[in-house]
């Protein structure tokens, strides 16, 4: 018998709430109609504990977590609502996640509140957790309640974690994915609008419109980046405590008000069980000279553990540029090593350096693996001379940006995701410099373009 009962994918805008934004009500109705009508079918199927995994909260970059303690609490105060929640917490369950995902080699943990707060972190519900929450509450289910925070981890993972989930179950569960869909809907949305979004919100619409779950998993990573989304992990999550098992998903809602997606899904179970569904591996396509330089000078050197020669290399490789040279593992950063200044005689040479240094020198990350290798997705900036600037300059979507205060100098490419003002760009650039803020409007500040080879 199938542990899993009842599975939905739900957005958490904290406005559904009773007492938060009741003048924007009427946008969301439709939302809140379909989620009632979701927490009223999970309800129905009567799960001994609910697990809700959501994209907020603590989130650390490189493993699941499960709040680990007795009692789970959260209030929506901070929205202006006096609305408050208690749950019971299913420990026994989170005890067995953790013991199966250890076993299996992969990055899940209970935490308690000493590790939080040795963080600085509360341990207070985050609102992606406890929206779907008050639907429950409302909808009369009482019951034990797993609270678990998606990490920055590949994909692969996201879906072996969700099997983990299924098959530490020892009593019925219900699994709901907590997540918004792209933020860039409109020009009024919380991030610049992006047509990307709405053709991503389309496609995941309409992929579980038709219970295709291979192609949500198929999404390429550049896509869900230029969507702005924060659902897709937590779906993908779900999908992975399905593997195997006979599904079907239904749309109830979709709606785009304020510039963000908002999808209710509910997924039915039934007896059977199914072939599961995997990744697309990675098959990255490098169209430059520049990145296939920088591919084959990583393979040579993880080969032979010294750098490949190049005497002679053609152009535009054969003229003194500084560049910057980024890995990615699907959609998380892997590595990016670069110079400022050329420091070599020519761009190949400068490239093959910054590429071995980018997979194997990077203190934030371990050295790239020869397997990982063939399915990075690779880049190659070459910086223009950087040129002075003041801050109404700045242009974070089309210059990069140098800081120096004191003999300390900072740098960040330009066109990244979640880089959208030049007030941001100008405080990670300090931050990663370690400019005080309140010494920003000191630091000299130098604005460069790049081309972007891929």
């Amino acid at each position: 018998m199938c542990p899993i009962v009842f599975a939905g994918f739900a957005p958490h805008p904290p406005l559904l709430i009773e007492g938060v934004g009741n003048e924007g009500k009427t946008e969301v109705a439709q939302t809140d109609r379909a989620y009632r009508q979701l927490a009223a079918r999970l309800a129905e199927t009567n799960p001994e504990t609910v697990l809700v995994v959501t994209p907020h909260g603590p989130v650390f970059s490189d493993a699941y977590t499960i709040a680990g303690w007795d009692t789970l609490k959260g209030d929506f105060t901070p929205f202006g609502s006096p609305v408050s929640m208690i749950w019971e917490a299913d420990t026994e369950y989170s005890r067995r996640a953790e013991e199966l995902a250890a076993a299996r080699g992969l990055p899940l943990l209970a935490i308690n509140s000493r590790q939080l707060a040795s963080h600085r972190y509360s341990t207070g519900l985050d609102h992606g957790t406890m929206v779907p929450l008050w639907y429950l509450r409302e909808a009369g289910w009482q019951g034990k309640v797993v609270c678990i925070r998606i990490g920055g981890l590949p994909p692969r993972q996201c879906y072996e974690i969700g099997k983990v989930l299924r098959d530490a179950a020892e009593g019925n569960v219900a699994v709901i994915a907590s997540g918004d869909l792209s933020h860039c809907l409109s020009e009024d949305g919380p991030s610049p609008y992006n047509p990307a979004g709405a053709e991503f919100d389309h496609t995941i619409a309409a992929a579980l419109g038709k219970s295709d779950y291979q192609a949500v998993l198929s999404i390429p990573p550049e896509f869900r980046q230029r969507a702005a989304e924060c659902g897709w992990r937590p779906l993908v999550t779900l999908l992975g405590a399905l593997d195997g098992l006979v599904s079907q998903s239904e749309v109830l809602s979709y709606q785009g008000p304020f510039g963000v997606g908002y999808l209710v899904a509910a997924f039915t179970l039934a007896a059977g069980v199914k072939p599961g569904f995997t990744f697309p591996r990675a098959q990255p396509a490098d169209a430059s000279a520049h990145v296939q330089l920088a591919r084959e000078a990583i393979r040579r050197y993880l080969l032979r553990g010294q750098a490949m020669d190049l005497p002679n290399p053609p152009p535009p490789l054969d003229v003194p540029a500084a560049a910057f040279v980024s890995l990615k593992l699907d959609d998380q950063l892997r590595g990016c090593i670069g110079t400022i200044e050329p420091e070599h005689e020519n761009l190949g040479k400068e490239i093959i350096a910054n590429a071995i240094a980018a997979a194997t020198g990077d203190p934030r990350f371990e050295p790239v693996t020869a397997e990982e290798l063939e399915q990075l997705s690779i880049s190659v900036d070459v910086l223009s001379e950087p040129v002075p600037a003041d801050y109404s300059q700045l242009n974070p979507a089309k210059l990069g940006l140098v800081a120096q205060w004191k003999g300390r100098r900072g740098l960040l490419l330009p066109d990244l995701p979640g880089v959208d003002t030049p007030e941001e760009q100008l405080q990670i650039v300090c931050s990663k410099a370690g400019i005080p803020l309140d010494k920003a409007g000191e630091a000299k500040l130098f604005t460069f373009s790049v081309k972007r080879f891929f």
